[in-house]
């Protein structure tokens, strides 16, 4: 009786003015398409070369940074704690390796050194992986790759990410200074 007096005999005389069923169920759709949430993992470094008794910048440099997709899979598997052995990222690597960071990277091209990379919470979804590496007398390198890892050596240890960078010349007297920044977005 209410379609009669709005001028409609049936709800077909009212979708033939235009108005579809099909149309809010096709606006809900796209309302629930647009609330899928993606989980990015982005890092940036900075890499100081600084003198060793003054720390003195001597060098600068900001670069951004691959997660490789091993690290891409431990992190998933720490979010649901899938195994029970997994153990958190923690450490930062070194090396002298120059081939540009790759996804399917599992390690630093040529190693140097690592060491723990007190990580921290920053803020705002960062967590900070921090390193000043020191060198005794006698060592000197052409540091050009990092990356986090969550091992204190390379055997067995997962590789968050990869970067690289200009050379940094290190010895006895000048430190390298290292930090990461992973922000979940």
């Amino acid at each position: 009786m209410g379609h009669r007096s709005m001028g409609y005999s049936t709800i077909g005389d009212k979708m033939k003015e235009g108005f579809k069923f099909q149309d809010k169920i096709d606006i809900n759709l796209k309302r629930r398409r647009n609330m899928e949430t993606k989980l990015v993992l982005k890092g940036e470094a900075i890499i100081e070369r600084r003198e060793k008794f003054t720390g003195k910048v001597l060098e600068r440099e900001k670069v951004h940074n691959l997660i490789v997709n091993t690290g891409k899979e431990r992190v998933a598997k720490l979010i649901g704690n899938t195994e029970s052995s997994l153990s958190a990222f923690g450490y930062i690597a070194i090396g002298t390796g120059s081939t540009a960071p790759n996804a399917s990277d599992t390690s630093l091209e040529t190693e140097v050194t690592r060491a723990s990379g007190s990580p921290s919470y920053e803020a705002s979804y960062k967590c900070i992986f921090e390193k000043t590496f020191e060198f005794g007398s006698g060592e000197s390198y052409s540091i050009t790759e990092a990356g986090v890892s969550d091992g204190a050596s390379e055997t067995g240890s997962t590789l968050l990410d990869r970067f690289t960078f200009s050379a940094k010349a290190v010895d006895a007297d000048t430190d390298l200074y290292v930090k990461i920044t992973i922000t979940v977005s």
